[in-house]
């Protein structure tokens, strides 16, 4: 099974990184992990929710406090007991490891043509609704005379 990221190309061009394939199986290990231990894990769920509340709240009171570092850590100890977060290549298959790679390169690659064409259609977007609003406050405006009698 292939858990590298695989790229989408939606509604209107839009792009889509999709992990999901990756995501399945950690959330498959938490459940394992939830079996054997549902009280320790649903605690940790919960501490690490309270957590993100808590570290919302004292970014919110002007800085960074204790709630966030803390919360990323107890994240780190879940993802280490469901596998971690990294995606192995398997030394064995360097070919179709290879092959992936490449695949992923020339996905970025699309990902940075798309980037750099809608940058371009902004700009002339841009520019042209720079051009009429100009073109807006330059037009003369009617002026009304009227007889006095």
């Amino acid at each position: 099974m292939n858990y590298l990221p695989i790229l989408h190309r939606g509604h209107k061009g839009a792009l889509t990184l999709d992990s999901s394939s990756a995501a399945r199986e950690q959330i498959g290990c938490l459940a394992d992990l939830y079996r054997q231990d549902p009280e320790g894990v649903g605690d940790m769920l919960i501490k690490i929710a309270d957590l993100k509340d808590l570290a919302e709240c004292e970014r919110n009171l002007g800085g960074l406090g204790l709630a966030e570092p803390v919360r990323d850590e107890i994240v780190g100890e879940l993802l280490g007991d469901i596998g971690g977060a990294e995606v192995h290549l398997d030394h064995r298959e360097n070919h179709q490891a290879l092959m992936q790679t490449r695949d992923l390169a020339h996905q970025a690659l699309d990902i940075a043509e798309v980037a750099h064409q809608r940058a371009d259609e902004l700009e002339v977007r841009t520019a042209l609704a720079r051009r009429a609003r100009e073109e807006r406050r330059k037009a003369p405006r009617p002026v009304f005379v009227t007889r006095l009698r």
